[in-house]
């Protein structure tokens, strides 16, 4: 079968609904992750779908085609993505899907594999997949899979919320922007016992408010507007599958979330002193400088879910975060991403200091950021744009400390770390479109290195400024 193979990225599998997917390729890669799956002797898998509009129909396409491959499925139907993960171990196998193109526009749908507990594709199995469509050779099951329903809402509450205990309540503004997770969190949220007031939680997948993306200021911005509004003591937004937070303090500050990052990292490093905290490479410096100070061990790798979860693994971190609000906890948890359990967690440390958010982040080191930026640029031109953009930074940058694929194997981009801040290019694993984020000690430095950014990004023909997917181009104004 013919498949744009550009929506094959390095973990996950997205592309434009209708375009790059619909309901015979969508049964294809069912086949295929089926095959997979089978190779593996593994005859069963959980499946989910977020809210999108074609997360119903690409849902039972994925399904007949590993029905036709003899995999026996758990149809846990509309959930967060952390529902999949701890579906896995509620249901004890390996297998595992979620339908969902996470905080992509309404347009987009994609797919997020499971391939063992918690641990989900990389770009090599992928690619196996992407072949597997290609040259259509299936697995040959002499019988048919089996489908049972199951609703594993209050097995993911009770789970979730034993592992925390608030010693105080709190005022929370919760948006979701019309998302999946809206009536999944406010439920959790009132059995924690915290005073919740919900906006845009109507279940919506063309996402009337635009897409939920907590790295978007224009998302965290409005998020602001509430959390001031209505005198609460902290504010979550979620993306499309829930399994991602952004959060304002109770002054009405935007901690963008290498901040929580850094929190997260100091509440586990005073329990566990000595750990390893993994961050990926768009993080503030804030990040090491904390985990530092706090007797960490810091290590940076490549920006991605499945990349952190498995270095997480290999070295035996307690914890591990990202920029785009994805935190993985290895020391109470499963150590998947799990935004429901980031917001506890973030309560529970606030109860236990008896401190405000904005309080806690004032002890840390002082760094101007940007927000995560992201720019248009073709699949088949990032790569090319990234690479010649990395020659000509590293040479503008001689005395820099560079962070490429020189230092992580297999990175997406190019970091110049100085001593009072950092630069980082790179190109999105999850899109047509290139990543950009830049710091600085002082607002002179700041402003130098966003022109510097920006006038090095126009000289691309090939970066596209105007497309659904750019976002936060105000920071480069």
């Amino acid at each position: 079968m013919k498949i744009n193979p550009f929506i094959f990225r390095n973990y996950d599998i997205r592309g434009k609904a209708g375009e790059d997917l619909d309901a015979d390729k969508v049964e294809a890669l069912g086949k295929a992750y089926g095959t997979f799956l089978r190779k593996r002797k593994i005859r069963q898998a959980v499946v989910g779908r977020d809210c999108r509009l074609t997360g119903e129909e690409y849902q039972q396409a994925l399904m007949r085609g590993m029905l036709a491959m003899g995999i026996d499925i758990i149809d846990l139907g509309q959930i967060m993505t952390q529902m999949m993960y701890f579906s896995q171990y509620r249901f004890q196998t390996n297998g595992g899907v979620m339908v969902t193109a996470s905080h992509n526009p309404s347009n987009f749908n994609g797919f997020k594999i499971g391939i063992g507990y918690s641990k989900t594709t990389e770009e090599e199995e992928v690619q196996e997949l992407l072949r597997l469509i290609q040259t259509e050779e299936w697995f040959e099951s002499d019988y048919e899979g089996s489908v049972v329903q199951e609703d594993v809402s209050e097995d993911y509450y009770h789970d979730v919320l034993k592992r925390v205990r608030l010693k105080k309540t709190f005022k929370v503004v919760f948006d979701p922007r019309h998302g999946t997770s809206g009536p999944f969190m406010m439920e959790i949220l009132k059995r924690a016992g915290i005073e919740v007031i919900g906006k845009n939680l109507e279940v919506d997948g063309s996402f009337p408010e635009g897409t939920p993306d907590p790295t978007d200021a224009h998302v965290m911005g409005q998020l602001r507007e509430a959390v001031l509004a209505e005198k609460a003591d902290i504010g979550f937004a979620m993306d499309g599958d829930g399994d991602r937070v952004g959060v304002v303090d109770g002054d009405g500050n935007i901690l963008w979330n290498d901040v929580l990052v850094a929190i997260f990292a100091k509440e586990i490093l005073e329990r566990f002193p000595g750990s390893k905290i993994i961050y990926n490479t768009l993080c503030s410096q804030v990040v090491p400088a904390v985990v530092e100070e706090c007797g960490g061990i810091p290590i940076i790798w490549k920006t991605g879910h499945a990349f952190i979860k498995s270095k997480i693994s290999e070295v035996g971190a307690a914890f591990g975060g990202e920029l785009s609000g994805h935190f993985f906890f290895n020391d109470n948890a499963y150590g998947h991403d799990d935004g429901s359990y980031a917001i506890l967690r973030i309560l529970e440390y606030l109860s236990e200091k008896n401190v405000g958010l904005s309080e806690l982040y004032a002890s840390f080191p002082k760094f101007i950021s940007s927000p995560e930026i992201k720019i248009g640029c073709a699949d088949d031109k990032k790569i090319g744009v990234v690479e010649d953009l990395s020659k000509k930074f590293k040479a503008d940058f001689p005395a820099a400390k560079i962070t490429d694929s020189s230092v992580i194997p297999g990175d997406d981009g190019v970091r110049a770390d100085f001593d009072n801040g950092m630069v980082v290019f790179r190109y999105s694993q999850n899109g047509p479109y290139i990543t950009v984020r830049f710091e600085a000690t002082d607002q002179a430095t700041y402003d130098q290195r966003k022109v510097y950014v920006r006038e090095m990004l126009e000289s691309y023909p090939d970066v596209v400024w105007e497309d659904e997917l750019v976002v936060n181009l105000d920071a480069l104004t």
